[in-house]
This record gives structure tokens, sequence and C-alpha cells, in this order.
């Protein structure tokens, strides 16, 4: 019932499907760092260096070129468009190959808010956006979309999700007429739980921005004991609307962008371990709020450490555990 929780059982099918070729040496420092598939832990010193490498390659990419790499796939020599498909190389093979025995799962980074996540028996993604991205869908048990934003989902991954039978969760998708996500189970506009697997989640409400209330659907994950909290573009004045029912999250994914005060969230929330994502989104002017430049960056670490010591940044390809 629409505004009481409520819990949907969604099993899916496994993994299906092939993988891109991986190519052995990436353009960028940081994915040469994490080609094996183990988790990446950077001192603050290598990540501070790595944020300014990143920093001058992604303002290297106008929106123009970014658009034009989506249509056409040529990434023009341009370093920051070999990392994007690099990653997403990366990310096809380790998916596969990983294998997660316990409860804490395989989290990997593909760009911006864009995350695979594999535990025992289920594969999926948040916020899944690359020009590829419909290639993961056969492998994907069901994916999380927060919110109705070009940077956050493509359309065409969307119809591959479907035309795979998957599930897709998000507060919007009913409307474009691919697939009623209401009555097949995938449509959140408040508290809802989904059951896939062994992954429970939890759905919440939060703001874009003071002037897009209750835009963007922040999703708690609970796989056993272990719990991922992801909250999409969460910005000015939501900051009492975070929080999770499971328990400290183990794993929080942020974007400490859109106006929220970081350091608020971040006492707020209690997570034991942050990492950043969507910095630098490359649909997004260079000096735009939304493709957060290195001074903000930094500032942003600044202030969510000092109650969350464990706080990075994922570079696109990291595994993050």
């Amino acid at each position: 019932m629409e505004g009481d929780a409520m819990t949907v059982d969604i099993s899916r099918r496994g993994f299906l499907g092939g993988t891109a070729a991986f190519a052995a040496m990436p353009p960028l420092v940081a994915l040469a760092e994490c080609q094996v598939a183990a988790p990446v832990r950077r001192g603050e010193e290598r990540q501070s260096e790595l944020i300014s490498e990143w920093d001058e390659a992604t303002e290297a990419v106008s929106p123009q070129a970014y658009a034009q790499y989506l249509r056409d796939g040529d990434v023009r020599g341009l370093k920051a468009l070999e990392a994007l498909e690099l990653a997403f190389d990366k990310v096809m093979r380790e998916a596969r190959e990983t294998v997660v025995t316990g409860d804490t799962p395989a989290v990997w980074s593909v760009y911006n808010m864009g995350y695979v996540v594999k535990t025992r028996q289920s594969l999926f993604s948040i916020d899944l956006v690359h020009r590829r991205d419909a290639e993961l869908a056969p492998l994907l048990d069901f994916a999380l979309i927060t919110h109705n934003h070009a940077d956050h989902w493509r359309q065409g991954f969307y119809k591959a999700m479907n035309g795979s039978g998957k599930t897709v969760v998000s507060n919007f998708l009913d409307n474009y007429g691919v697939r009623d996500c209401r009555r097949n189970g995938g449509y959140t506009r408040a508290r809802k739980e989904f059951k896939f697997k062994d992954v429970l989640v939890r759905t919440s409400l939060i703001d874009h921005h003071d002037y897009l209330v209750d835009f963007t659907t922040a999703f708690e994950i609970k796989i056993g004991d272990f719990v991922l909290y992801h909250t999409g573009d969460s910005g000015y004045g939501t900051e009492s609307k975070l929080g999770t029912t499971w328990g400290r999250p183990d794993l929080w994914l942020f974007f400490p962008g859109c106006g929220i005060d970081t350091e608020k969230a971040v006492k707020r929330v209690g997570a034991k371990r942050i990492v950043f994502g969507h910095l630098w989104e490359l649909g997004h002017d260079v000096g735009h709020k939304g493709r957060l430049d290195e001074p903000l960056i930094r500032s942003a670490l600044a202030a969510a450490r000092p109650s969350c010591s464990d706080t990075t940044v994922a570079f696109w390809g990291d595994r993050i555990l």
C-alpha cells in the first residue's frame, strides 16, 4: 500500500551473457592500480594525487564531446573517455569472475553514482549510466535508480532490463510506457521493501534540492548482516531525512554535492565507511555544481573525516569492497 512499508519478493534468474575484452594498460594511474580484482585502498597522499590527475583529465572533456562519445563511442584520444571505456571492461570482467562467500558484497564504481554490487546469490546495479550499460543487463538480477535525471539512468539500459525480464526499482519509470512498474512491483514513491534472493532493499524519499522535494529515492540495502546505504543526489535541506533503520551502515555511497551540509549529514548517518561518488559528471559544464571540482572535493573530505575517518573517493573502475 502506497505510504506503508511492504515487502515484494522478486527473485530472478542468474547471470547470463558475455563480456567485453579487458584492455591491459589503462591511461589513468587509478585504473592501473586496480587491475586486479581485490578492493583498492589508498592512503590520503596517493588519493590526493589522483584527485588532481582525474580533475585535469575530466576538465578536458566538454559536455559536447561527452554527448558525441555517447553517440559514436569515439574517445578522441581523451584520457577520461578512455578510462571510462576501460573501467566498464574491468567491472564486467570482475563481476563475472569474482566469487563472494560472506555477507560483505563486492562493490565496483563504474561511473559517477553508477555502482555494480555482487553478493553470494545476486548481481545488481545502482544508477548505472554508461554508453555500454545495456551490455550488463543480461548479467544483472535487478537494478535500482534513484531519480529521473539523465546522469542517473538511460532508457536503453531500462529497455534492455525490461527485455530480459528483470526488475528496475525507481520512483518514476511507470510514466514512460515501457513497462508498468506499479503492476510489476518495481515502483516506489514511499517506504517500501523489496526482496531479491539474498538482498533486502528498503526505500525512502529524500530531497534532491530544496525545490525538488522527495525527488530522490534513497536505498537501504541489507545483505545478511551487512548494510549498504545509497542516497543518490541528496541535496540542501534533506539532512534530516537521511538515516537507516537496519543499523549503522557499513558502507555509505554518498554524493557531497547539491548543496547538502556534508558535516551535518555524516554526523546524522554515522556510517562506518563513506565513499564519495558522482564527482566528475561529464555531462555538466566544468565549474557546474554537478561536476565537483578539486577544491570542493577536498572541502567535502575535510568536512566528513572528523565524524568518519574512513572517507574516500571512488575512481571509475575501482573495486570498493
